[in-house]
């Protein structure tokens, strides 16, 4: 029966003076009918002998129009009555699931009015109102409502405060939970906050989609949220989880805004911080709230009030003291006399339990004592002995989130004792669920760290937290942290650094996953540095500073190496070999940073250093000249890092070290620094080098051969062999499409293809093959990245060699806009970007 016969259309929408809601119960209600009818009692019985049972409430709202259904009970419906009438196979669900979308989408239009070009590509791409990003955490069991402490419905900023384990985060979850229930909010953005770099990766991600603007800076992504939220007509609630640090928020505070709320969850009592909202004090359970709370986790059937009571005081009222204990008292099937008496024989002592550190001081709960109990517990369960160290692991690490695929990692399939690796990290994934079952931890199954991908046959099964997240609350780790002696610290600090290491090796790192492994990185290094550096700096702390730079944070990643260079100096002699070291890693990021000069001056510092140290044909001093070579030539001297690069090539030769990797590197910056200076044939012989020698080795269509060719034919072409060029150019774009179509190599020589095609004299054809160029490159990398505003100016100065100037006026204005915001004003791109748009202005005036 096609909608027009069913009387459903779904376009049409709500009658004048009908409200979405109305109008869905009404095709509902036709449905019913058209199906035979029935009272709420019958549909009832339909739904039950469908096994999808339905609650008589739920279709007195759904139909009634008093609320809005969920899709599954609406799904569940309708397969039950086409089960009723005895029809075959299952009902076409699709016309009902494109109803209830556009039911949702009249609801947030009855709020915020028309929507805007954003919401309709996103609702192209299949993404609906209302968006969600980051996962909310899971609801706490047996949630208490507190009246008192409820978060007023807004707009507004309210800052949720109070010690750990009080629920604030829960309280937060709780309010947005409802507020999505009720239709009150088109959009959650949910950021944990404990580090600047988290808030700014939260932030960018949702900025990224919302706002379409992406890009290497993640700092300039973030704050265009901010601007997106100020000039939107949705309502939206943005949540920072567990603020650390007040000054980490400068600059990125979601607005004022009559649409918006935001929620603040922080131990911090700073008066410049709350004065940026309104307080929400949230303090431990009174006695009525500890013992409602005991109550429905463990009953008073066999348990007297009295007893409850007296757990509730030894445990302090804390919430999350209370879920632990109620929950090691179920799966032990302890009385609340026993674990009370088993408490008191561990000696634990309130005051001797205060956690400290970023805990506010004065709070007097057996937290240890009492998690102690429940490791020692989750330890015992098969596989014994492993639950334990694992747990040691897991309290110096990310407790917001611990990615899955860490688990899975050799350095810590070794706390298992199996001589097989596989049954290993078997037996690590058991203890992390012996732990969940102690509500020690838990698994976050919503957490999309990298994709989940079925195991092929006979492959080891580690991917069973592979996309998930290990969560711990903070004072479970800090309790935890107390409790470990120095031999055991150094042990699981060990293993956590080296199971990052190993976690960054994975090939094709999904950007998720980088981000959590430099999460739990820095988290390791605040709780464990002295560890970390002892006797000598771990890899990871090394590691975590080229993730966040290679993240689009150069800035924060120098920082890091600054503070990096300061432990290291106040440990290490100036001249040893870590000291030197770890300056040469600084100089590279402040060069990223956008130092290029500064950091030529730093290597060369480095080098006359090293002078004195190494003989003069040691490998690191050789290379630490190149490097200051390369930024020498990088800052605007290529005819001195000529200079440099040639000495250093024909020392290394009459060394004999021709194939050494430092000495093809050499090579390929001579190469390039000599066709920076205009010197094309000396470039080319040497490009021409390297592609004979990795011909001889690899035979002549290796992806590699036929990148140095094309790296030869370059110069080729400079020098008057366009065709070469070109050739050579094509016969690699044949390899890399098949090998990685969206790789950046692969769009790298497509562009060269273009601009080689333009320079022989067809720009036209250059225009349309840098169209599609960059459709693919705004997809992939995003509109900020500098390969993709390379591409918009290529594209436009062939529009102006090709006959359109006036086109390619309005593209070269656009982007300058966008070069000297995204870029600053001081960029050497904005020259030539204003080159172009006077080249084009002028033919434009010529015509």
């Amino acid at each position: 029966m096609t909608d027009e016969e069913n009387g459903r259309d779904p376009h049409r929408g709500p009658s004048p003076g009908q409200t979405p809601r109305d109008w869905f119960a009404g095709l509902l209600r036709a449905h019913i009918e058209e199906r035979g009818g029935g009272s709420y009692e019958d549909l009832v019985v339909a739904t039950e002998q469908a096994h999808l049972r339905v609650a008589k409430s739920t279709l007195g709202d759904a139909l009634s129009g008093k609320r809005t259904p969920r899709l599954e009970t609406v799904q569940n419906l309708v397969i039950a009555l086409h089960q009723r009438q005895g029809l075959p196979g299952r009902p076409e669900l699709r016309d009902w699931e494109r109803d209830y979308e556009h039911l949702l989408d009249l609801q947030s239009d009855r709020r915020t009015g028309t929507r805007s070009a954003a919401d309709a590509r996103a609702a192209s791409e299949g993404r609906t109102w209302p968006r969600r990003f980051g996962p909310l955490p899971e609801p706490a069991h047996s949630f208490l409502a507190r009246p008192a402490l409820r978060v007023p419905p807004g707009p507004g900023r309210f800052l949720l405060t109070g010690a750990g384990g009080v629920g604030k985060t829960q309280t937060a979850a709780e309010h947005v939970r409802a507020c999505l229930t009720a239709g009150d909010l088109d959009l959650v953005v949910w950021v944990t906050a404990t580090t600047r770099e988290d808030i700014v990766a939260g932030l960018a991600e949702a900025a990224a989609e919302l706002t379409g603007s992406t890009g290497p800076n993640a700092e300039l992504t973030a704050a265009r949220l901010e601007r997106w939220l100020a000039g939107t007509r949705r309502t939206w609630c943005v949540v920072l989880d567990d603020l650390a640090r007040p000054q980490d928020l400068e600059g990125l505070w979601p607005p004022h805004s009559t649409n918006g709320v935001t929620l603040v969850t922080t131990r911090r009592q700073d008066a410049a911080l709350q004065a940026r909202g309104t307080v929400i004090d949230l303090t431990l359970f009174d006695a009525h709230e500890s013992l409602a709370y005991l109550t429905s986790r463990l009953g008073t059937h066999h348990t007297p009030p009295e007893a409850l009571a007296n757990l509730a005081d030894d445990l302090g009222h804390l919430p999350l003291a209370l879920a632990q204990a109620a929950t090691f008292l179920l799966d032990n099937e302890m009385s609340p006399a026993e674990y009370r008496t088993r408490l008191a024989r561990e000696g634990a002592r309130l005051a001797d339990l205060v956690p400290d550190g970023a805990l506010p001081d004065g709070y007097p709960l057996p937290l240890s004592a009492t998690w102690a109990l429940s490791v020692r517990r989750a330890d015992e369960l098969r596989p014994s002995g492993i639950a334990g160290p694992l747990m040691h692991v897991l309290s110096l690490l990310d407790g917001t989130g611990v990615p899955g695929e860490l688990l899975a990692t050799p350095a810590l399939s070794a706390l298992a004792t199996h001589p097989s690796e596989a049954a290993a990290r078997d037996e690590v994934h058991d203890a992390v669920h012996n732990l969940r079952r102690l509500s020690l931890l838990s698994v976050d199954t919503t957490a999309t760290a990298t994709p989940r991908t079925e195991p092929e046959s006979g492959a080891d099964p580690v991917g069973a937290l592979a996309g998930k997240a290990i969560r711990i609350h903070a004072l479970t780790q800090h309790a935890t942290r107390d409790l470990l002696d120095p031999p055991e610290r150094r042990a699981a600090a060990g293993s956590a650094a080296q199971a990052l290491v190993e976690g960054w090796r994975a090939p094709q790192l999904p950007a998720r996953l980088d981000r959590a492994l430099r999460a739990n990185a820095f988290a390791l290094a605040g709780h464990a540095q002295d560890e970390l550096l002892t006797p000598v700096p771990h890899p990871v702390l090394y590691r975590m500073g080229r993730s966040l730079g290679d993240s689009g944070q150069a800035s924060a990643a120098l920082r890091h190496f600054r503070r990096l260079h300061e432990v290291v100096d106040a440990r290490f002699a100036p001249d040893d070999e870590i000291s030197l070291d770890t300056r040469g890693h600084l100089a590279w990021w402040q060069a990223k940073a956008g130092d290029p000069a500064g950091a030529a001056r730093a290597y060369a510092s480095l080098y006359a250093d090293q002078d004195r140290l190494y003989p003069s044909d040691h490998p690191s001093l050789l290379q630490t000249r190149q490097s200051a070579a390369v930024w020498q030539g990088a800052a605007g001297d290529p005819h001195a890092a000529v200079t440099e690069l040639k000495y250093l090539y024909e020392l290394r030769i009459s060394l004999g070290r021709a194939a050494d990797r430092d000495t093809i590197s050499n090579r390929n910056h001579l190469a390039n620094f000599l066709s920076a200076s205009g010197d094309h044939a000396g470039a080319l012989a040497l490009h021409e080098a390297a592609w004979r020698e990795a011909e001889a080795r690899l035979g002549p269509d290796h992806p590699d051969v036929l990148r140095a060719r094309s790296a030869a034919m370059h110069h080729r072409g400079e020098l008057g062999d366009v065709a070469s060029a070109l050739a050579a150019l094509r016969e690699l774009l044949e390899v890399q499409q098949v090998d990685d179509p969206e790789g950046l190599d692969t769009f790298a020589t497509r562009a060269r293809i273009a601009d080689w095609t333009g320079r022989e004299g067809d720009p036209a054809q250059a225009v349309a093959l840098l169209g599609p160029l960059l459709v693919d490159r705004l997809r992939v990398i995003g509109p900020e990245h500098p390969h993709t505003l390379g591409t918009r100016m290529d594209l436009a100065r062939w529009r102006t060699a090709a006959g359109e100037p006036a086109r390619a006026a309005t593209e070269l204005t656009e982007l300058l806009a966008d070069e000297e915001e995204l870029l600053g004003l001081d960029h050497p791109a904005l020259p030539v970007t204003r080159a172009a748009l006077a080249d084009a202005l002028e033919k434009l005036r010529h015509r």
